[in-house]
């Protein structure tokens, strides 16, 4: 007489257990504190510039940027006409689209270009770059062209291309100093002679 059933001896000989655990389920990974999609950059923006009068002698350059997407704030580049001189200004506030954000000029000074900034800034990239072109007078007969830019993040040098007017040769001059964003970079062309153009060289 057999003591176990058939299909006991038949497992068995198969070597097969004679119960099996129920599967597991693969471990969830664990959420990422303090992770999040990056805002998308601002797109569809429009800049403009207003020439203002507040009192008899109080004016100023005042420029503003509108986008359909995004948030960002507003950079300005200003001049002051009687020095020559130019230099950028950041809107303070932030605002998402389609807000209109908005920054001025020193006092008598002009706005020449609007830029947007993406807030927050982006991180691993030079972006946001503004240059411009300086006159120099120093003294009466030392005058010269000079070169900066400007930009939002990274590390960057200024390049310029000069020229010299009596001869037409054109020439370029790199900026020594490397600078972190947002300070600004500068360099000038030899004396007499003309800067046609500024970029920035990222690092």
């Amino acid at each position: 007489m057999l003591r176990y059933p058939l299909v006991t001896l038949a497992v068995a000989a198969l070597g097969l257990p004679l119960s099996t655990a129920p599967a597991q389920a693969a471990p969830e990974m664990p959420a990422v504190a303090g992770w999040s999609t990056p805002a998308p950059a601002p797109t569809g923006c429009t800049t403009s510039m207003e020439w203002i009068y507040d009192g008899v002698n109080y004016y100023y350059g005042r420029g503003k940027v509108q986008c359909t997407t995004g948030r960002y704030r507003v950079k300005i580049q200003c001049r002051n006409q009687q020095t020559g001189v130019g230099y950028v200004i950041y809107g303070g506030t932030a605002v998402n689209a389609p807000g209109t954000a908005t920054a001025t000029c020193y006092v008598g000074n002009v706005a020449e270009k609007v830029y947007p900034v993406e807030d927050p800034l982006p991180t691993g990239v030079t972006t946001g770059c503004a240059p411009w072109i300086e006159w120099v007078h120093e003294g009466s007969n030392h005058y010269y062209g000079r070169g900066r830019v400007q930009c939002d993040t990274g590390r960057y040098q200024v390049k310029i291309n000069c020229r010299n007017l009596q001869t037409g040769v054109a020439y370029v001059v790199y900026g020594g100093q490397v600078v972190t964003a947002p300070d600004t970079a500068t360099t000038t062309c030899y004396s007499g002679n003309v800067a046609e153009s500024v970029e920035a060289l990222p690092q």
